[in-house]
């Protein structure tokens, strides 16, 4: 009986740092006490143990409480880096199940971005990344609209406040699926490009259209992806892992011929991104073995591209 208090005090002492690190200053330890259903006393006891961890705890005028500055982030970034070696070694794991499991795509994705957090310098892990996070995981709680401000688009390259329904928040893939109130569609937005989140009381109106998509090594959202198949060699394989780390879970060197990587991932069925990729890198690419379909629209890019030059 005492192991299984033990071991559920300190699995809420987990998810008391969860609930401080998602939503700062808005727990009051009594808010906390009633989420855990314990006494306040204990929840003091169990910030004690956060404190003597390390960990620096701070309150605002209502006793609501949160991570003073960034060390906590900070700290908590370096538990979750891996070495290299760890790193390969669950990656030739993970490789060795046969592409197209869905469970251990996802495994793979979520594992790659683990390791680019560790590895990119944009802010990850940061506070005002992290807050546009919290505030749009609070405004998902809340089913509040919320309001993207100065969001810089790349499709129609100008700088502009979004209105939208925040219901999917992945700070480790940095993108926000909302639906746009103004368009009137799904959107997928980089949350490093929003300047700020600014709440709203304005209550959902569009939820039944919201819908959660897949997003592939590209970072394009698109629920119709199709599995590639294209062989590598070293500067195609650099190119891609560097501009695309997520990629690098669904890489594998060959097993009999040295310097040469598969690359096996579903991605969108437009091919955005990739395309791009391939013709920029075609002569560092062996083969592009499937689909046909990636195949035939290759040929039409190129099609085009003679036909400006003519």
């Amino acid at each position: 009986m005492a192991g299984e208090q033990e071991h559920g005090g300190k699995l809420r002492v987990l998810l008391v740092m969860k609930a401080l690190q998602e939503r700062p200053f808005h727990y009051t330890r009594q808010m906390l006490a009633e989420n855990y259903d314990v006494h306040p006393d204990t929840i003091k006891q169990d910030f004690n143990a956060i404190k003597n961890a390390g960990f620096e705890l701070t309150y605002d005028e209502d006793y609501r409480y949160g991570f003073s500055a960034d060390k906590p982030y900070e700290q908590l970034k370096g538990l979750l880096q891996l070495s290299e070696a760890d790193q390969l070694r669950l990656l030739r794991a993970l490789n060795e199940v046969e592409p197209g499991n869905l469970q251990f795509e996802e495994l793979k994705r979520r594992l790659a971005s683990l390791y680019e957090y560790a590895q990119k310098e944009q802010g990850y892990m940061r506070r005002p990344y992290l807050t546009k996070v919290n505030l749009l995981e609070q405004a998902k709680q809340e089913k509040h609209q919320v309001v993207l401000v100065d969001y810089r688009s790349s499709n129609s390259n100008v700088v502009a406040d979004r209105l939208v329904e925040p219901f999917d928040a992945k700070a480790e893939d940095d993108i926000l699926q909302a639906f746009d109130v103004d368009k009137k569609e799904l959107r997928h937005f980089r949350i490093s490009r929003i300047k700020r989140i600014r709440p709203t009381e304005t209550p959902w109106a569009y939820e039944d259209q919201h819908q959660v998509l897949a997003t592939d090594p590209f970072r394009i959202v698109d629920d119709r992806q199709v599995m590639v198949h294209l062989r590598l060699k070293v500067g195609a394989y650099n190119e891609l892992v560097e501009r695309f780390p997520l990629s690098k879970a669904y890489i594998q060197e060959d097993a009999q011929e040295e310097g040469i990587y598969d690359f096996q991932a579903r991605v969108n069925h437009q091919f955005f991104g990739l395309t791009n990729f391939i013709l920029g890198f075609h002569h560092q690419i062996v083969e592009v073995l499937e689909p046909e379909g990636l195949k035939a629209h290759l040929r039409g890019e190129m099609d085009r591209m003679t036909g400006w030059l003519d």
